[in-house]
């Protein structure tokens, strides 16, 4: 079973944005999934705002962008192919907008792209900030998956994988997939829930409940569970990540109440700015 088709790269052509193809590629060529390059070009308003004047700046932008992204594109499939199985078909896409992350959500959903792959680099982006108010904005409205690559990150085979489980109802299937998605890779999957201390037994009570579904839902994949107790999710995350020397770690992102849908974002922003693997929101 296919679960990623199509993956969509926002670049802005800085080292962050390379790192995060290169990434793409190396993914594209296992799941033998398409590739779409986007890039933002912001309306360019001038001193006198006159209509003419900025479709005119504008238009010039774009064709400077083209060619950016033509050599963007030919460059970082030179740099890969050696390293890849087979090479991935990538398509290019120009976008006009003022909100970089509203364009991202409209393009994945018109592309029906199954994947949003955006690199960061802590606070020296130029989209704002590592995971800032564009990568949260698409994390919290895109209708499929998210991957957040570090700029520090490097490819290199999923030998471990880490889940962090919610205990949400959801979570068997939000494991399932994540399965099926690495199962090109043969890791070891690690779901962790990390609680507080004194609530050891509710996790295990679901932990099993979770292992009777994978007895009737059989993957190819060798999967653990572990529960943890932190005072606090994303230290015990990180420490998890760093203990179990993971290649990637996944979060499910389900529907919640406004109130626990900000706190969730604000957990994954957290991680991705202070984890130096990949991150893959999960929808």
């Amino acid at each position: 079973m296919k679960i990623i088709n199509n993956i969509l790269v926002p670049t802005d052509f800085s080292a962050c944005a390379e790192n995060a193809y290169q990434f793409a590629l190396q993914l594209a060529a296992h799941w033998k999934s398409s590739i779409k390059l986007l890039h933002i070009v912001s309306p360019d308003y001038g001193v006198t705002d006159l209509p003419v004047l900025v479709d005119l700046a504008t238009k010039e932008k774009i064709e400077i962008a083209q060619q950016l992204l033509k050599d963007f594109k030919d460059n970082g499939l030179a740099k890969a192919k050696a390293s890849l199985p087979t090479e991935p078909i990538v398509n290019d896409e120009i976008k006009v907008s003022g909100l970089p992350y509203s364009a991202i959500v409209s393009v994945a959903e018109e592309a029906e792209v199954d994947l949003i792959l955006m690199g960061t680099n802590d606070y020296h982006s130029a989209w704002e900030s590592a995971f800032g108010t564009n990568a949260a904005s698409v994390v919290k409205q895109a209708h499929c998956h998210v991957l957040v690559v570090p700029e520090l990150a490097t490819f290199k085979n999923f030998s471990t994988v880490g889940f962090a489980a919610d205990l949400h109802e959801t979570d068997p299937y939000h494991l399932w997939k994540l399965c099926k998605m690495m199962e090109p890779f043969h890791p070891v999957v690690r779901c962790v829930h990390i609680e507080e201390p004194g609530k050891t037994a509710e996790t295990e009570i679901k932990f099993e409940e979770m292992k009777e579904f994978f007895a009737n839902n059989t993957v190819a994949l060798q999967i653990t569970f572990q529960a943890v107790e932190e005072d606090s999710i994303q230290n015990g995350l990180v420490d998890f990540a760093n203990d179990w020397k993971l290649d990637l770690i996944a979060m499910p992102s389900i529907d919640r109440d406004a109130l626990s849908r900000i706190f969730h974002i604000s957990i994954t922003k957290q991680m991705a700015v202070q984890s130096k693997i990949p991150l893959l929101v999960m929808k």
